[in-house]
């Protein structure tokens, strides 16, 4: 049994990267046009589409011209890779483990991507508030919009309204990003270890 794991680890592995593949050449319309005269780009569309398309038919998972099914897809055979090679490993494997491999590949395939994006904005616009482009008046639009939601509710919060410049709300925000970072990720190590302590 434990051989059968180390096999299923590996095809999963292969087909991780076929997955990659596919979205990196999905990218390229031009590749596209050409997938029906054959050849590698459409033997991995053959290969891989009919597992890409099976999440597509999650509708949350589409918000505009964003498009997570690819990532979602990626996440479920990396879960599913780690714990049959946890068990061709280990010989073991455990209702706990299995919760904590999906809350670990939740949050950092997601939730402290998500942070870390929201981090990154903070820093350009922070930049373009010391170092100011005529022509990057669309970039420090487009990032207010982004965030100001966030950034509102962390002057009305945590300032209480009061009146402060804007350099030093995006500070403010940068290191209640940075806090929030930490502080998630430690919770999730901790729920993450009381998971896997689980007896069954």
């Amino acid at each position: 049994m434990r051989e059968f794991a180390r096999l299923l680890a590996t095809l999963l592995s292969i087909y991780s990267f076929l997955v990659v593949i596919r979205i990196i050449l999905s990218w390229f319309t031009s590749l596209q046009r050409n997938q029906s005269q054959g050849g590698i780009s459409s033997f991995v569309q053959r290969l891989v589409d009919p597992y890409l398309n099976f999440f597509k038919r999650i509708k949350f998972l589409q918000r505009g011209p964003l498009d997570f099914t690819p990532l979602v897809a990626l996440l479920v055979i990396n879960l599913a890779e780690r714990i049959a090679q946890t068990y061709a490993y280990t010989g073991i494997i455990s209702v706990g483990y299995i919760l904590a491999m999906i809350v670990q590949s939740l949050w950092w395939s997601v939730a402290s991507l998500v942070v870390a994006i929201f981090g990154i904005g903070v820093i350009i616009r922070l930049y373009l508030s010391y170092k100011p482009r005529p022509n990057a008046i669309n970039i420090i639009a487009s990032l207010d919009n982004w965030l100001r939601r966030p950034v509102d509710f962390i002057h009305s919060k945590i300032l209480r309204g009061r009146e402060i410049s804007e350099r030093n709300l995006l500070w403010i925000t940068l290191i209640a990003t940075v806090v929030t970072y930490i502080a998630l990720s430690l919770l999730f190590n901790l729920f993450i270890r009381l998971l896997m302590q689980l007896p069954f």
